[in-house]
């Protein structure tokens, strides 16, 4: 996941001027009948474009029970989206619902943006437990709900069939090993180079950090104070990434920077690729889609990990109209909003059980590796207040490992004294 660093907010500075943000409304409440009526207008901001559809569908539905609130969909690129937030922040112009994602929740939480709803979540009796446990401790910063998840994404290793076939090589299995995967991308990487095995290039969540939960390593400390860089276990999951990249399995960090493993992969040239439940949407509209499949993470001294995350919606504490705009995170975050989702095929919905009409959706694909995964073996998304912060440095001091500067122990070690202070500054 491309991380944007929002830079020194002082977002607590500025909360004052948030009074002005939000859209006028008519009357918030009204009594009609003995009835509690919702009203007003309401902006939902977001940075996915190919799920405004969704969304669309989703107003007309809300709009069944509440048809006198507005919701005005505020769509963004990814880039834009964070530029967006930060200067309705500071501006007074924020959005009234808008998503968050497990890097940035701390910051934003911590700068007093955010509507604490736990007890609406109480109030209209919603259960917690119908979402994944991780993602919702995620959205949960010192004993208050920020958020209820939208969906999530955990880990798979996407295969190209043909190239497979070709090579003579059977197709991974559920129980496939780190050694098993190492000995099958160096059968399918051709002589000529116009085939690797595998994309071993520096990623983070799609990569790396699950290969660490796995040899027992930790990227951050669960206090957040203490980097984990420094350990053995942690380093191993760096170092059977970079060692891939030396078996010449893999193109190199430069050529994977210049043509990134996703773009490598669906034009034929790579025979794996390890990605999140995301990447489906790419494959289904890429010319090789009949030639592709996915398979589980293999284990690493019979342990199997990866990271798990996802989306949540956020409220603006002072939104002029917290009672609609808790309407609709309420609706977004129920189970008809979700098969909506599963049925479109926005994302893997959060909510219990609808992930299952997702995986039906698209049977030619063995997407329940991914379902399997939440609920057995998936770890949360590593987070501080400074995420973006330490994630730079980590980029830097490792991607020297991945081009052969330094070995991975100087290059773990170095980063872990920025990150720990980094983190001591929090």
């Amino acid at each position: 996941m491309k991380l944007k660093k929002a830079g020194a907010l002082g977002l607590s500075c500025v909360i004052a001027l948030g009074s002005m943000a939000g859209c006028g409304s008519s009357k918030e409440k009204e009594k009609t009948d003995g009835k509690e009526e919702i009203s007003g207008e309401i902006r939902y901001a977001f940075w996915d474009t190919a799920q405004q559809p969704y969304f669309e569908k989703c107003i007309e539905k809300f709009n069944e029970q509440y048809p006198d609130v507005k919701v005005t969909l505020e769509p963004s690129s990814w880039d834009e989206y964070w530029t967006k937030l930060e200067a309705g922040v500071t501006g007074g112009s924020i959005a009234d619902v808008f998503w968050m994602n497990g890097p940035n929740i701390m910051k934003y939480a911590d700068g007093d943006v955010l509507m604490d709803i736990s007890d609406r979540i109480k109030e209209d009796n919603i259960d917690t437990g119908k979402y994944p446990e991780a993602l919702v401790e995620l959205y949960n910063v010192d004993g208050k709900q920020y958020a209820i998840p939208k969906d999530f994404d955990t880990i798979g290793v996407w295969y190209n069939k043909k190239i497979f076939d070709e090579a003579g090589v059977p197709y991974p299995t559920d129980d496939w090993t780190w050694d098993d995967m190492a000995d099958i991308a160096k059968q399918l990487t051709r002589s000529d180079g116009s085939v690797y095995g595998i994309s071993a290039e520096y990623e983070t969540q799609i990569a790396i950090y699950n290969t660490i939960f796995a040899n027992g390593g930790k990227i951050i400390s669960e206090d957040k104070k203490t980097s984990g860089y420094d350990t053995e276990a942690t380093q191993a999951g760096v170092q059977c990434w970079v060692d891939m990249m030396k078996d010449g399995v893999s193109p190199s960090e430069a050529s994977l920077e210049e043509i990134q493993g996703n773009v490598q992969f669906l034009s034929g040239r790579l025979g794996m690729y390890w990605c999140g439940s995301w990447f489906l949407s790419q494959v289904l509209d890429s010319d090789i889609k009949d030639d592709i499949d996915v398979a589980p993470v293999p284990s690493i001294n019979g342990k199997q990990a990866t990271v798990i995350h996802g989306l949540g919606n956020c409220i603006y504490k002072d939104t002029k109209n917290p009672e609609a705009a808790w309407k609709w995170v309420e609706f977004l975050s129920g189970e008809e909003a979700n098969k909506l989702s599963a049925e479109m095929g926005a994302a893997i919905p959060a909510y219990e059980g609808t992930a299952d009409i997702w995986v039906d959706k698209n049977k030619a694909y063995n997407l329940s590796t991914f379902v399997t995964a939440s609920k057995e073996y998936s770890y949360p998304y590593p987070v501080s207040k400074n995420t973006a912060e330490w994630e730079q440095y980590q980029a830097e001091e490792l991607k020297k490992a991945y081009n052969f500067q330094v070995d991975v122990k100087d290059a773990c070690d170095t980063l872990a004294e920025k990150m720990n202070e980094v983190l001591a500054s929090e």
